[in-house]
Order: C-alpha cells, then sequence, then structure tokens
C-alpha cells in the first residue's frame, strides 16, 4: 500500500474518493452564477488522479495556486504545462486563443511532478514560465464528463459552473502554438 502525502507523491489539486458528495453554491467567481462544490475531505480514501477536485480546480485557477503542493505561486515562480494542457479556444472574431485548464506550479513543483508524473514523464513536459501578459478567467457551463447525472438534478436554466480554465492573449497563445508545433509528437 502507497502512503500518499499531498504535494509529495499526490497533487493537491486531486480529487479523492471520500470527497464524492456535490453541491451548488453562489459563485464568487462569476456573478450570476452557481458554482458546484465537491465534499472537501483531502486525504480520505484514494486519490482519483484523473479527476481534479472541483473546488481546489476552481481556487488554484482564480487564485494562481499551485497544483502541486496547494501554496500561492508568485510571479517569477509558476509555471504551466502548455504542451501536455489546455486547448484552444476561437473567439467571435475568429482569432484563436489558448486556455490553460490546470492551475500553476512552482518550478520545484513541476520538477517533482515531471519525475513523479506518468503523463508528464512520458511526453515533452518543458515547464514554461506563465506569461506575463493578462488572462482571463473563464467559466465552463457545459456539464462535463463524469458530472453527466448531478447536472440531472439542477434545475433547468440554472446558470451552473461546472469548472474554469485561464484564456491567455494572443503573445502567449504563438507561443503554446510554436510550442506544440515543435514538440507535437511527444504532445498528449
Amino acid at each position: 500500500m502507497t502512503d500518499w502525502v499531498i504535494g509529495q507523491n499526490v497533487p493537491w489539486s486531486v480529487s479523492w474518493t471520500g470527497e464524492q458528495n456535490f453541491n451548488i453554491t453562489l459563485s464568487d467567481d462569476f456573478p450570476g452564477h452557481m458554482d458546484v462544490v465537491q465534499a472537501e475531505n483531502p486525504g480520505v480514501g484514494t486519490p482519483k488522479f484523473a479527476s481534479l477536485h472541483i473546488n481546489r480546480h476552481r481556487l488554484g485557477m482564480a487564485k494562481h495556486v499551485c497544483h502541486v503542493c496547494g501554496r500561492p505561486t508568485v510571479k517569477g515562480n509558476r509555471y504551466i504545462f502548455p504542451v501536455q494542457s489546455g486547448g484552444f479556444v476561437t473567439l467571435p472574431d475568429e482569432s484563436l486563443r489558448y486556455a490553460g485548464n490546470v492551475p500553476p506550479v512552482h518550478l520545484a513543483c513541476a520538477k517533482r511532478a515531471q519525475s513523479l508524473c506518468p503523463h508528464l514523464s512520458h511526453s515533452f513536459s518543458l515547464p514554461v514560465a506563465y506569461p506575463s501578459e493578462e488572462s482571463h478567467l473563464m467559466p465552463r457551463t457545459d456539464v462535463v464528463a463524469g458530472m453527466e447525472g448531478f447536472a440531472k438534478t439542477l434545475p433547468a436554466g440554472l446558470k451552473t459552473v461546472f469548472t474554469c480554465y485561464r484564456l491567455f492573449g494572443p503573445r502567449f497563445t504563438r507561443q503554446v502554438q510554436k510550442l506544440r508545433e515543435e514538440y507535437g509528437s511527444h504532445a498528449p
């Protein structure tokens, strides 16, 4: 049996089997919307590595809290893995923007993740410095995979945020496109 230690061999933002109850509450980040919220029992049960905890993920995305250790990141020590995560969104003006869907990490945490995470260790896993250009926290109100059953319990027409992402500017988008072209055969 593995001894799971949050921030060491389990990312802070991972969901645990003891946290599988969901509800809704008024959103602090997206006025006029409701947020899906999840029970908070980190360390209870076993980690669900493929599933981020809804509340911790949102906090990480909104406040730049490290995905691995759960402590705030600061400018100069804030990184993301844009070749392995996120995607591109086409805006109404037809421009393309990179949409990051995983909270940032400290450089030391990025290095730990590179050595321990199967997803990162089997692909090109270059941590990239978080861009200085402005990004925007965006809600996802479509029902995300795994939440279909819970979504059926919600009142029709309720503006519900299931998750969120960061929409980055054109300069960083070009950088991510270049990295993905260069290392695309190693990306997921």
